[in-house]
């Protein structure tokens, strides 16, 4: 049924054939037509139009005449009711909400608000509106809305051969809604003031040849508008001024334009949206326009040409976020207009340079499209992206500008017909980003007439301008020969914070110069070797410097100025003459060399030479110094008129003193040569007399006292300040100068000090001295199962209890008959150990981790002895984090124990060996250097322990004071690191340590829901002796071995158990524990769950 609300009606004169209804509804049986003047005079008329047979119904418009509506034919429906077709003149709705949801044909304009606010009309349930025209909001100070909602439910304009038809008009603050389904079809929507336009939902269409006009437009979850042309101005002039916004969002939602699509508001493409044109102009008339096409499977696909900017003060395309802007015919970069990869740029400026926004993951140009830069200034190709390595590959001719704004990117693209030569910007590199120019810029340019027009103008702000071997170049090839133009300004200090540029690569420009705290780098990256030429003048401005590297095949980083053309005129046929011109080097004072990388296959101990920089039309002035930050290099410079060379030696750390020998004073004593007897001649019994060999002094020897001297300090011991620094600098000292060795040997030499002690921590392989100390505090886990298991075989303080199999005499309720007691146990535990160890000035943190089982069988062989077997598995892993360092640990246990009660004494002991396989992984890392390095090894450990207790029962609570005995013996196989020129070997190690315990037990019994239960707990002090301080002797290749120190074990600790078990039949017990020890740099936790069997 429609409604006429608000018109007024004048009763025509009646024609010949007309049918006039006033109340009442005419049916036609047949097929036939209505001719003459038809007319529905009271919202309640009907005109029901109907046929029994194969219900349809068509129409088209003969014309319109006078406010009359004209059929050629009506074939008719089946009729629901005879609400389904109205005719009427003009439909006015000026107040409240109306919904219609029959088919309603209109035989004038449908207004929806005509003079108030705030009308609304709803068409829904598939209901289909015919009108002439459509008016959301016709006079001053009206609004309208229209909701075409559900699956055919659709606003229809035909398409009519005369002019004041075929348009829906939506102003001052009316809004167009299609959705869920919904349809509006007419050949023109013009929009003006604050208006709204939103298409949501799959299958939601908006159908015409033009929209045009500044309007709010969201097309949404799958909705779609097909036109043929589509005009969107910029700004919206309503109840709220505003700039008019685009928003196409998610999978299916489409703008289709057959023909040109002009946006000059701002827009955005999001999340899988996408918009299809023939052509697109960004940037009409208006202010500074955003488009942004941002999110993956987002897209902007143009067929013919992309126009940006022109005519606004400034527009700006940006694709962010893997979106895709797809251009086949090329992209026509306007006065003020931008195209920018990743974030959003400001708004115009006065010098209309942009400045960028927060960047943002690029998005991506086709490499095909072709960006033409008109001659107006003002155009921009940005870069503003989060990418590493990004490469853009599309064409670049014209006159325009590039900015990198953040990120590295780089030009891939044919840019020989470009050129960089606006006033305004040319090519300008700031924000910290890189350009890499891998492309020859301007090199295809040959209009040359007027020279200085072309230069090109590169400002190099506080980023890197990269310009590529082989592919970098800009400009040259130019009459058979090289001719370079551009100006590459390499900012410095100029108060605006951190602008300081660099500029570096292996290609060939022309003039340079480096501004304050500017620098120049030969190579495409840094610690990158290359060989950069300058076809005309380097300036080095004062406080600006030179970065140096050299490289492996020994040769080094070198600038290069050579001879350059120059114009002199024109010659008699009017065709520019040039002279060759030898390129000069201008230093200012406080220029530096900056030395920061080495010739890993060179030995600098006794000096090497490299020429950096040679300059055909000479040198004026002087680098103030070289510099480097290592500790262990001096550098020095030699110049020429024409030549600059570097110096490099290892730093004389000193004359050693052999000291002073003293070969002492030797006393060589009294000889005494006796007092001879020649006795008394008897010739008849001769006496030979008694002979005297005196008594000789030797004399009292003096060794001297030698003076052993002083012995030089090495060379990267010089900056170690712990034991471990030093005993791995003094190995590195011994490193033999040739091969790896050499080459890890001079990756040290460009360190500072403090970078040289990192480094040290990092090569000194700590972690293999360090995993001794984790398997020695694994070993608890074991032991303290066995000391467990022993008490529990004779019901002692702290044991598990028994289940009641058959009461004694008296009052023994806890206690058994002896011969009721079961012979044989079988029992397990499993266990888990986190330990975390302080290290100290010298070692790194430790922590480390176990979990395992433990199992065995126990016999009585006495009345007063128990033995028993045991058996297990646990894994360890241990890390250092702040030695980039871990390990872990397979342990395989066996063992024996035995234990005695006499009385109330108990006695506790057994014997375990482990067996385990070590892993350990650890990466070195520092300036200029990595390895990975892994091995793989064997260990064994021994413990013997031994533990007396003595019984006390105060009341319900038994307590049992006790001393413990350990001791542990750890041995290490030798190993060979896997990895590179960092890879340490080792002999086989070994630890012996002795811990004892003293401390007091307590357990009580009582009943826990019909079982009995065992609370318990201990608290005592352990002592640690003998090797607490792990090491391990360690060597590089072609190296003296140094001694490592690992994590220390805890000397001294408070150690703490708490339990509770409960014997849930007559031979079976379960109980949980736990256990912490607790010193001045260890911290450690365990659990336990336990089974005990008894048959």
């Amino acid at each position: 049924m429609a409604y006429v609300l608000n018109a007024t009606w004048k009763m025509p004169k009646r024609k010949k054939g007309g049918i006039v209804i006033y109340y009442n509804c005419i049916a036609l049986a047949t097929v036939n037509a209505i001719r003459g003047y038809t007319m529905i005079k009271n919202s309640s008329d009907k005109l029901k139009i109907s046929s029994s047979k194969n219900p349809t119904l068509t129409y088209d418009f003969f014309s319109r005449l006078s406010k009359s509506l004209v059929f050629r034919s009506i074939t008719v429906t089946a009729v629901v009711s005879c609400g389904d077709v109205s005719l009427a003149q003009d439909v006015v709705l000026d107040s409240g909400q109306t919904t219609w949801t029959n088919d309603t044909l209109i035989n004038d304009d449908l207004y929806v608000g005509y003079s108030n606010k705030d009308v609304g009309l709803t068409i829904a349930d598939g209901a289909k509106v015919y009108s002439t025209n459509g008016y959301l909001g016709y006079r001053n100070g009206s609004s309208g809305t229209v909701t075409v909602t559900g699956p055919g439910s659709s606003w229809i304009i035909p398409r009519a051969n005369y002019v004041l038809a075929n348009n829906i008009y939506i102003s001052r603050d009316g809004a167009l809604n299609i959705e869920n389904g919904g349809s509006v079809d007419s050949k023109y929507f013009t929009f003006s003031g604050a208006t709204s336009l939103k298409v949501t939902g799959n299958g939601s269409t908006l159908t015409g040849d033009d929209v045009s006009g500044p309007v709010n437009v969201t097309i949404d979850n799958g909705g779609t508008v097909k036109t043929v042309d589509a005009t969107l101005d910029a700004v919206a002039f309503g109840s709220n001024d505003s700039i008019s916004t685009l928003v196409i969002r998610g999978a299916g939602s489409k703008w289709t334009s057959t023909g040109t699509f002009t946006v000059g508001s701002n827009a955005s493409i999001e999340d899988g949206g996408a918009i299809v044109a023939q052509d697109a102009e960004i940037g009409i008339s208006g202010s500074f326009q955003n488009f942004v096409v941002t999110g993956s499977n987002s897209r902007m696909d143009v067929n013919g040409t992309l126009t940006i900017g022109g005519s606004a003060s400034n527009a700006n395309v940006s694709v962010a976020d893997g979106a895709n802007l797809n251009v086949q015919n090329g992209i026509i970069m306007e006065s003020g207009g931008n195209l920018t990869i990743g974030g959003k740029i400001d708004s115009w400026n006065l010098n209309h340079v942009p400045t960028g926004q927060a960047p943002a993951a690029a998005g991506t140009v086709n490499s095909s499209a072709v960006i033409s830069f008109g001659k107006s200034e003002g155009a921009y190709l940005n870069f503003n992206h989060t990418q590493s390595g990004y490469v853009f590959g599309a064409t670049l001719t014209g006159d325009g500008n590039i900015k990198s704004m953040s990120g590295e990117t780089i030009l891939t693209g044919d840019l020989s017909k470009f050129d960089a030569t606006d006033n305004l910007g040319g090519i300008i590199v700031d924000g910290g980003s890189t350009l890499v120019l891998a492309s020859n810029l301007g090199t295809g340019v040959t209009n040359y007439d007027n020279v200085f027009a072309w230069e090109t103008n590169i400002q190099v702000q506080n980023g890197t301008f990269n310009v590529k071997a082989d592919t970098g170049a800009i400009r040259k090839n130019f009459l058979g020969s090289e001719y370079f133009s551009s100006n590459i300004d390499v900012w410095g200090d100029r108060n605006v914070g951190n602008a300081f540029g660099r500029l570096i690569g292996s290609g060939a420009v022309g003039d340079v110069t480096l501004e304050k705290g500017a620098l120049i780098s030969p190579g495409n990256s840094d610690n990158a070797i290359g060989t950069f030429t300058v076809n005309g003048d380097l300036i080095l401005g004062e406080g600006s410097a030179y970065d140096v590297d050299i490289a492996g095949s020994g040769a080094s980083d070198k600038i290069i100025v050579k001879t350059l053309k120059t114009r002199t005129g024109t010659d008699a046929q009017n065709n520019p003459t040039y002279v060759d011109a030898a390129g000069r080097t201008f230093i200012d004072n406080n220029v530096s060399v900056q030395v920061t990388a080495l010739d890993a296959a060179t030995s600098y101990q006794n000096g090497q030479t490299y020429t950096i920089l040679s300059s055909a039309g000479g040198i004026q002035g002087q680098f103030a110094q070289a510099i480097s930050k290592s500790a262990f290099l001096d550098v020095a410079l030699a110049q020429t008129s024409n030549q600059v060379d570097l110096t490099i030696a290892v730093k004389d750390t000193g004359t050693p003193n052999p000291g002073t020998p003293n070969p002492g004073n030797p006393d060589p004593g009294t000889p005494n040569p006796g007092n001879p007897d020649p006795g008394t001649p008897n010739p008849g019994n001769p006496d030979p007399g008694t002979p005297n060999p005196g008594n000789p002094d030797p004399g009292t020897p003096n060794p001297g006292n030698p003076d052993p001297g002083t012995p030089s300090t090495g060379l990267f011991d010089s900056v170690a300040v712990t034991k471990n620094q030093r005993n791995v600098a003094r190995a590195l000292n011994t490193l033999e100068q040739s091969g790896q060795s050499l080459a890890l040997y001079n990756s040290l030499l460009p360190l500072s000090a403090e970078e040289a002690r990192h480094a040290f921590e990092s090569l000194s392989g700590e972690v293999h001295a360090s995993a001794m100390n984790a398997l020695m505090t694994s070993s608890t886990l074991v032991r303290d199962a066995v000391n467990d298991r022993i008490r529990a075989s004779f019901d002692t303080v702290g044991a598990r209890p028994v289940s009641v199999l058959a009461y004694a005499e008296g009052d023994e309720r806890f206690g058994t008959k002896g011969d009721d007691i079961p012979l044989y146990t079988a029992w397990g535990q499993g266990f888990g150990r986190w330990n975390d160890i302080d290290g100290n000035d010298n070692t790194a943190d430790l922590n480390s981790s176990t979990g395992g089982f433990v199992g065995g069988f126990d016999v009585p062989v006495s009345a007063d002895w128990r033995l028993g077997i045991l058996g297990g598995y646990s894994r360890s892993s241990f890390d250092s984090n702040d030695r980039s360092s871990s390990g872990n640990s397979d342990n395989y246990h066996l063992g024996m124990y035995a234990g005695a009660q006499y009385g109330e004494l108990s006695f506790r002991s057994g014997l375990t060996y482990t067996w385990h396989q070590v892993s350990t992984s650890r990466s070195v890392a520092f300036p200029g250097f990595t390895d990975q390095l892994k091995a793989d090894y064997d260990a064994q450990s021994f413990q013997a322990f031994g533990e007396l207790g003595y019984r006390i029962d105060v009341s319900s609570i038994a307590f049992e004071p006790f001393a413990n005995l350990t001791h542990v013996n750890i041995q290490r196989d030798g190993f060979n690191e896997r990895g590179g020129i960092a890879a340490l070997t080792s002999s086989s190690e070994s630890l012996d340590t002795t811990l004892t315990t003293l401390g007091l037990r307590a357990s009580s019994d009582f009943m826990l829901g019909g079982y009995i239960a065992r609370a318990r707990g201990m608290l005592g002090w352990q002592h640690a002796f003998g090797d607490t301080d792990p090491s391990a002797r360690l060597g590089f290749a072609g190296s003296e071995s140094y001694v490592v120190s690992g994590t220390s074990l805890t000397k001294d600790a408070a150690v703490v158990e708490l339990g509770l078990d409960v014997a849930i039949s007559d031979t079976a017990t379960i109980g949980i524990g736990y256990s912490g020890e607790f010193g001045n740099n260890e911290t450690a936790n365990s659990v336990n769950a336990k089974l005990d069997v008894r048959f």
